[in-house]
């Protein structure tokens, strides 16, 4: 039984393996891997978006409407 460790450096070394052959890939699998790093960068960046707006910015909200008529 492989702990997680091992099963990490596995995935590191195939995926690797996959960047290392990816100058000879087909333009199919050229797009596909485009694609997926896209949407790897667009969730980081997402999440990191969220982090700052909840965290950073966080300002103290007042109870009751913003604007009051008379």
């Amino acid at each position: 039984m492989m702990d997680a460790r091992e099963e990490m450096l596995t995935l590191l070394q195939k995926l690797w393996a996959k960047l290392q052959g990816l100058p000879t890939a087909s333009p199919l699998e050229m797009g596909a891997f485009a694609v997926l790093v896209l949407f790897i960068v667009v969730f980081l960046l997402m999440l990191l978006m969220t982090c700052l707006t909840c965290c950073c910015c966080h300002r103290t909200r007042t109870k009751g409407p913003h604007s009051q008529l008379p």
